[in-house]
């Protein structure tokens, strides 16, 4: 089997985060209404955060359909540094989940977290795939990569954070 080319390896990314959305959508909603105490009690930034189904579901949304139109954006037209360069960032803020709430949340928790299994078995490998694939095929510069997962670190929680505020405003109207 031959490797995806680059042109279709970009759509990738919105389709893999779209499997994860998946679990998390089918996973959370009954896993917060028995555990979100237990993780209030243990992660601190969770304290003021509200979980209805309703605004976890507009979350999961915003967080696929959002990629989906990011890329599709950014590979319209001639390819370019810069446009890549964003899809890596989307792609390292997806890496980060993995490590995040995901893994940090097995070890803090001792337990399954929604979320891990896709967490592990796709986006952590699709990263290391498509990071991997870019340095080799010299689509970006190392110096455009490393920034671009320092980028997708720095803006994961706030991301993550304004996504939340969303829903859950647009679920009070």
């Amino acid at each position: 089997m031959t490797a995806p080319d680059m042109k279709r390896l970009w759509w990738y990314i919105p389709v893999v985060l779209a499997i994860h959305n998946c679990e998390e959508a089918l996973t959370m909603p009954q896993w917060m209404s028995v555990h979100l105490w237990e993780l209030r009690e243990k992660v601190w930034l969770m304290d003021e955060l509200q979980f209805s189904p309703k605004q976890l579901y507009l979350s999961l949304i915003l967080v696929t359909v959002v990629p989906f139109l990011l890329t599709y954006f950014c590979r319209r037209g001639v390819p370019a540094q810069r446009k890549n360069a964003v899809l890596l960032t989307l792609q390292s803020i997806i890496f980060w989940n993995a490590f995040m709430p995901h893994i940090g949340g097995v070890f803090v928790l001792g337990m399954y977290n929604p979320g891990v299994v896709t967490a592990l078995a796709c986006n952590l490998p699709f990263s290391v795939y498509l990071f991997n694939r870019v340095r080799q095929e010299g689509t970006v510069t190392d110096a455009v990569l490393r920034n671009c997962i320092i980028a997708g670190l720095v803006l994961y929680l706030p991301m993550v954070y304004l996504n939340h505020l969303i829903a859950q405003a647009i679920t009070m109207l």
